[in-house]
């Protein structure tokens, strides 16, 4: 997936560059606003950002996730090689511990970066605080992109790029 990154000046601009992405085809999931006034987006019928695209929720959950998988696999391992507690343990105890793991890094993970900033929009953090409103569009494909790139074209007076991600993944 590609995302596609731009500023406007107003809402006015947001709303009408909406209204012609979805005229050629692209959807209002695939778009998203985010602006110092979130109350203002949500009045003008816009898509905003959730916290799911603000915060490092995702890419943090992930990476805790399988640190804690291979944490968890190794003591495992341990726990299962060193029999404990007079038992044969074996694949029980790798599996158990492997699980755990990886769900107590996931959380920890996601506790971590529900409490920062999205890393993909740190370049772009500072002229959403000045006032500027940032749409990031999403797009599958080359295609859909140069339908994107097109109606910003059209736009050119109320849209400034402001940068692309050629393989976007919340996960990395």
């Amino acid at each position: 997936m590609k995302r596609l990154y731009y500023f406007t000046k107003s809402l006015t601009s947001v709303q009408g560059i909406t209204r012609d992405l979805q005229q050629v085809g692209i959807g209002e999931n695939r778009m998203h606003v985010m602006g110092t006034d979130t109350m203002a987006i949500a009045q003008a019928h816009v898509h905003g950002t959730t916290t799911w695209e603000e915060t490092d929720i995702m890419h943090s959950g992930f990476m805790g996730a399988l640190i804690g998988m291979g944490v968890g696999l190794l003591a495992g391992f341990l726990i299962a090689g060193a029999d404990p507690w007079g038992m044969q343990l074996e694949s029980g105890a790798i599996i158990g511990a492997t699980l755990f793991g990886t769900c107590f890094g996931a959380w920890l993970g996601g506790l971590r970066g529900v409490s920062s900033q999205n890393h993909h929009l740190t370049p772009y953090l500072d002229r959403v605080e000045q006032g500027d409103y940032l749409m990031m569009v999403d797009a599958d494909d080359d295609q859909q992109a140069g339908r994107v790139e097109k109606v910003m074209k059209n736009h050119r007076h109320e849209a400034e790029e402001a940068g692309r991600e050629e393989h976007f993944s919340p996960f990395d």
